[in-house]
């Protein structure tokens, strides 16, 4: 028996859009479950779902990591204002 293997290549057109990174990371099962059926309700294909999901993780962790170091610079602030 003869199978012959067609494989068709097709190219993407250039596009300016940024070059990404495969990452991986583990989830427990039932998160995962949880966001793609969120995924699926929303509209979303998984690929973007994860996307968005590192983004807003992302911006939440820089606004807390941010408002500690302005609050710590507050206290510093304060405290060299009282020995004064």
């Amino acid at each position: 028996m003869h199978t012959e293997s067609v494989v068709k290549l097709e190219q993407m057109p250039e596009t300016n859009a940024p070059k990404m990174t495969r990452i991986e990371f583990a989830i427990p099962e039932p998160i995962l479950k949880q966001a793609l059926e969120i995924a699926e309700a929303d509209g979303w294909k998984p690929a973007e779902f994860y996307r968005i999901l590192w983004f807003m993780g992302l911006n939440a962790y820089t606004e807390t990591a941010n408002s500690r170091l302005i609050n710590s610079e507050l206290r510093k602030n304060q405290t060299q204002e009282e020995q004064e």
